[in-house]
């Protein structure tokens, strides 16, 4: 689409945005000014100026402390590569070790038994709700994901009482905010859902929030956040598990 094309030519000079005027920028694109600013528009700013001063490229601009490059990048250049990789080792053996197997069947068996089944999260967490809807499709249960916050909202808001809504969040914070955004605003769709939440996290008092089930809990040995490669453990175990659950339940 026109729209997909803006925003990759956008992406491509990322660095640079903030000093493109709209006439180079539409020049760039191959398109009209007006056809940017409609995009704009689209995007959620009220004019090109409005866009140019948000469009700032900084590794971490709005301090969020799970940055990647801030966390990983930092926690590697300020110790060693050796280190990095030990700690991920002692992460996951920690959550192994520690594992509330209870909690894994209970999912296992919500998932089994639940006409609709979602996984949602934010950037890692999102990618390990699509790792899970992988590993769970081989084994013929097919899940929804959507990587768009907006369409993620939705869902929330309008599941019923049949669907269950599993979150991977590392601090428990998906739950309460938008993250990746300036305000750090908070959002209302999971108090207005009706679905059982189930949430994987390493946030042992985001147990207490109001829409949760239940918690999936993993551990972490150090502030360094290695949660993207705990999760892909946890998928493992968990389409396993469902697997030899729905197997059980043929016999």
């Amino acid at each position: 689409s026109t729209y997909y094309h803006i925003a990759l030519v956008m992406l491509n000079h990322m660095e640079e945005l903030d000093e493109l005027s709209i006439n180079k920028l539409a020049e760039l694109c191959a398109v009209s000014k007006s056809t940017i600013s409609k995009f704009i528009r689209f995007l959620g700013y009220e004019d090109f100026a409005d866009f140019r001063y948000a469009a700032v490229f900084q590794d971490n601009k709005y301090g969020y402390s799970f940055n990647y490059v801030n966390d990983v990048m930092n926690y590697i250049k300020n110790n060693s590569m050796d280190s990095f990789v030990l700690a991920v080792q002692q992460d996951i053996a920690a959550t192994y070790m520690n594992l509330d197997w209870d909690a894994v069947d209970r999912l296992v068996q919500d998932i089994a038994h639940y006409k609709k089944v979602a996984a949602f999260g934010l950037l890692f967490s999102e990618t390990a709700a699509l790792d899970l809807q992988i590993k769970l499709a081989y084994n013929k249960k097919f899940i929804v994901t959507n990587l768009n916050d907006q369409k993620q909202d939705s869902f929330i808001e309008a599941a019923r009482e049949d669907t269950l809504i599993i979150v991977f969040s590392d601090s428990g914070e998906f739950l309460n905010k938008y993250q990746n955004i300036a305000d750090f605003s908070y959002k209302q769709a999971f108090m207005k859902t009706k679905a059982r939440v189930a949430l994987i996290t390493s946030n042992p008092g985001a147990a207490s929030h109001p829409c949760v089930s239940y918690c999936l809990l993993y551990q972490k040995t150090r502030k360094l956040h290695t949660h993207r490669i705990v999760y892909g453990i946890l998928t493992d175990i968990i389409a396993y598990k469902y697997r030899e659950y729905v197997g059980k339940q043929k016999n």
